[in-house]
């Protein structure tokens, strides 16, 4: 409910759901219809009706059933919104009544809020949150950043010592929920890693996270052990060849593999062009190798990573 408040949203609207369901009615032309936004809210206010689409189903028909409903919000993972903003924004189609898009589960594409403007017209609105817990911090409405949750959730983000990290610092996510008593979780790591922010001039006065960053097998590991975060910028990726979706997945110390879904065959200009714009993103010289496909999938959970790394993944279950 303070998410709904903070963004002053119209609860009367109709909110359209597309993410991971178990429920097979969740599919295309119609979905599934509800008489509210859910049961938290419902308790509280007089909600308008809610519509469901199952993530697995196809960006065309994502958006048509889209156009059909016409909602007032949207909410879903930010890679599906990046690539309907795409879709979009190529076929010139609108969504008159959209107000708000929300994203959840994944990290944010720096893209995707200039994206959302520009096709919808709309801002984009951020929450973090992990199955464990629940939710852990909201995007403050005023400015990117986020605002930890602290009245349900205590929040520490520690450095390679276990020291608390200080405004700009990244370092890992560690958890205490304060409303869960049939299971207590004490200091719970999640494997995120998040950059800490100072206080914020809204006046909200809850503690700031400036960046959600993902997890450890989201980070480059190079040759000498040395991890950072990629730049992956698949905007710039797209000024060289008609991607239509592409993740790059580390296997080795010195080897990336990069899936592609493309709209046309591409060219070894193209390729060669792409590996050097890679390389540079990641800063190192990867020997590069691709893979073409109809579609990449998403996670059971209906997530999509752009980078996963094998090597920060073994490393972690080695230490």
């Amino acid at each position: 409910m303070r998410e709904h408040l903070w963004q002053q949203r119209n609860l009367k609207g109709k909110l359209a759901a597309i993410r991971f369901t178990a429920n097979k009615k969740a599919k295309p032309p119609h979905g599934i219809r509800g008489s509210g936004w859910g049961p938290s809210t419902n308790r509280i206010f007089e909600t308008g009706p809610m519509v469901m689409l199952s993530i697995s189903t196809s960006i065309q028909e994502q958006a048509d059933w889209l156009i059909r409903e016409n909602p007032d919000y949207l909410l879903t993972h930010p890679t599906n919104a990046l690539a309907l903003a795409r879709h979009f924004e190529k076929t010139g189609e609108t969504l008159p009544g959209l107000r708000q898009v929300r994203a959840l589960g994944e990290t944010i594409n720096p893209e995707l809020h200039a994206i959302c403007r520009g096709v919808w017209g709309v801002s984009l609105a951020d929450m973090y949150s992990a199955q464990e817990v629940g939710y852990i911090a909201l995007q403050c409405p005023d400015h990117l950043h986020y605002h930890i949750q602290s009245e349900s959730v205590l929040v520490e983000v520690l450095d390679k010592e276990n020291q608390p990290c200080a405004p700009g610092e990244t370092g890992r996510v560690v958890v205490t929920p304060l409303h869960n008593f049939a299971m207590p979780l004490l200091r719970y790591e999640l494997g995120d890693y998040a950059e800490m922010g100072g206080a914020c001039p809204c006046g909200r006065g809850l503690p700031v996270l400036t960046k959600i960053l993902g997890r450890v097998r989201n980070m480059v590991t190079l040759p000498s052990g040395e991890q950072h975060w990629p730049d992956v910028a698949h905007r710039h990726y797209r000024k060289i060849a008609p991607i239509k979706q592409m993740q790059i997945v580390q296997h080795t110390p010195e080897t990336i593999e990069v899936r592609l879904v493309v709209e046309t065959s591409l060219t070894p200009e193209q390729e060669g062009r792409l590996i050097l714009a890679i390389r540079d993103s990641l800063k190192f010289p990867f020997q590069v190798s691709f893979t073409y496909a109809e579609h990449i999938p998403r996670s059971k959970g209906g997530k999509f990573e752009e980078f996963v790394s094998e090597v920060a993944q073994n490393a972690q279950v080695a230490l």
